[in-house]
């Protein structure tokens, strides 16, 4: 490493560049800049994904930047944030495995469903932040793949071959599960 590399402050490094000291460094410094860049916004996702549950949604984001830790020395230089959702996306699935959590999803699932069947007339007279309710209890009734989906593409931003990295499928598949996703959604928010 080069001598203006050392004085270089961390803000200036990408996260590719961050996360590159601390696999080969263990650099402390550079783990604390990519935790102070990115633990708000993966609160948010756990956040969103768990049924907003605060305090599962903050340990979740400590089991990621953990998981980053220990397997740091496996990380392949390129794509950070990717990487970051994977691991992230993982200890979702993992979390979803649980039977109490099913358990709970399902109840949950089933009252929004015939509050929604209730409302389903109301929709053309509601303005944009019912609608943004709406398609929150639509979201909520998916199963988790299909919420993480949606979260990852129109709220995180991730690009199709980004998404088909961090759930470890084809890209084909999803277009086509993002295809259908939204056609389902079209249909359940516009019954007319």
């Amino acid at each position: 490493m080069n001598i203006l590399m050392f004085h270089k402050p961390l803000g200036s490094f990408t996260d590719d560049e961050l996360m590159q000291r601390v696999s080969s460094e263990d650099d402390d410094r550079a783990y604390d800049e990519l935790y102070r860049r990115h633990a708000r916004r993966l609160m948010g996702f756990f956040f969103r994904q768990i049924g907003k549950d605060e305090a599962q949604a903050a340990d979740l984001v400590q089991d990621a930047f953990l998981r980053l830790w220990t397997s740091r020395n496996k990380f392949s230089g390129t794509g950070f944030r990717t990487w970051l959702f994977t691991i992230s996306f993982n200890l979702l699935r993992n979390h979803y495995r649980h039977d109490e959590i099913r358990k709970q999803y399902e109840q949950i699932a089933t009252k929004q469903k015939e509050e929604v069947a209730a409302d389903a007339h109301i929709i053309e007279q509601i303005d944009s932040r019912a609608f943004d309710l709406a398609l929150q209890r639509e979201l909520e009734k998916l199963p988790p793949e299909g919420r993480m989906l949606f979260s990852l593409r129109f709220e995180e931003e991730l690009t199709v071959p980004q998404i088909a990295e961090v759930m470890a499928v084809p890209e084909g598949t999803v277009k086509s599960r993002l295809h259908t996703l939204t056609q389902t959604l079209k249909h359940k928010l516009n019954p007319s």
